[in-house]
């Protein structure tokens, strides 16, 4: 008898490694996945910008950080802060100036690790984008801003599929073999209403399916489907019943290894996360001998670690 409806994933091929460098953007879901490899020590970078959930201001992030462009028109102050339209609210300073510099050492780091990255991975949340009235250009994030100065539109399928297809175009002009991942977030934006939420989720589904039938390098992972459909139970998300739990973000994080890991890479990250579990280790009563052999074994898993990357 069958209680569920299990997603498969199957093994893609060694697409992260401890050699790859790896940029992880979009939504709170890519914070998740990127921050399991980070406590993995794979070398990430995961949402420089914060949390970013439409896919038109996930590549303005991307294209103005090549570009090294600040849209000065878009910064705001707010009750002492200045903030960009363009990027999370985590993205603050207390002067214009300030701000200006900060968001011009992200889009340097940005640049540098887009360009030298193997593995790209968008998390699409929402297709609901708002519009600032006053130059009609998306954010990213309104900085509670009285909703009156946005107008809330549903993104338009095809200007996706051509924005994203030029831009993709061009990232793989720079390197053939740079891999793009593709998921959309499971977590439901019900605050637009469950058939608003279908119809967002609907666009950002058919964009993803465009761009891997377009391209050879760009591969859809099925996160959304693995909480939504296989998990199926409302055990599985917090409290808001909307966010995975731990439990579920881990299950993902399985088949995502599953899929993207070989089996040296596993075999890696499984003395890796042996390695952080021993230098956690807080001695009691230990003696000097039991310190000893207890280091030279971190040193030794070490050794055989590098040996593996």
């Amino acid at each position: 008898m069958k209680f569920r409806t299990e997603v498969k994933t199957n093994f893609v091929g060694d697409l992260i490694h401890y050699k790859s460098n790896i940029l992880a953007i979009g939504s709170c879901f890519a914070d998740n996945i990127g921050g399991r490899l980070k406590e993995h020590e794979f070398s990430v970078v995961t949402n420089p910008f914060g949390i970013i959930f439409n896919p038109m201001s996930i590549l303005n992030v991307l294209k103005n950080s090549l570009n090294q462009n600040i849209e000065e028109d878009l910064l705001i102050a707010r009750d002492g802060h200045w903030f960009h339209f363009n990027y999370h609210s985590d993205i603050t300073a207390t002067s214009k100036q300030e701000l200006i510099s900060k968001i011009s050492l992200n889009q340097s780091q940005t640049k540098k690790q887009l360009l030298e990255s193997d593995v790209l991975m968008i998390t699409f949340g929402t297709a609901w984008i708002y519009k600032y009235l006053k130059t009609q250009e998306i954010v990213a994030n309104c900085h509670k801003i009285p909703q009156a100065q946005f107008k809330k539109e549903l993104l338009d399928l095809d200007q996706l599929k051509d924005d994203y297809s030029i831009f993709f175009t061009d990232l793989f002009r720079q390197n053939k073999n740079r891999k793009i991942i593709l998921t959309v977030s499971p977590v439901r934006h019900i605050k637009d209403g469950i058939h608003e939420n279908n119809l967002s989720k609907s666009v950002l589904f058919l964009l993803s399916d465009y761009l891997e039938k377009k391209f050879d390098n760009v591969i859809y992972f099925p996160a959304y489907e693995l909480i939504v459909d296989d998990l199926r139970d409302y055990r599985f998300y917090k409290e808001d019943l909307i966010h995975p739990t731990d439990q579920a973000i881990e299950y993902v994080y399985e088949k995502f290894s599953e899929s993207y890991f070989s089996e040296k890479t596993k075999k890696a990250v499984e003395l890796k996360s042996e390695i952080i579990k021993l230098e956690k280790h807080r001695f009691l009563n230990a003696t000097d001998e039991e310190k000893k052999i207890h280091f030279e074994k971190i040193e030794i898993m070490k050794q055989e670690f590098d040996g593996l990357k």
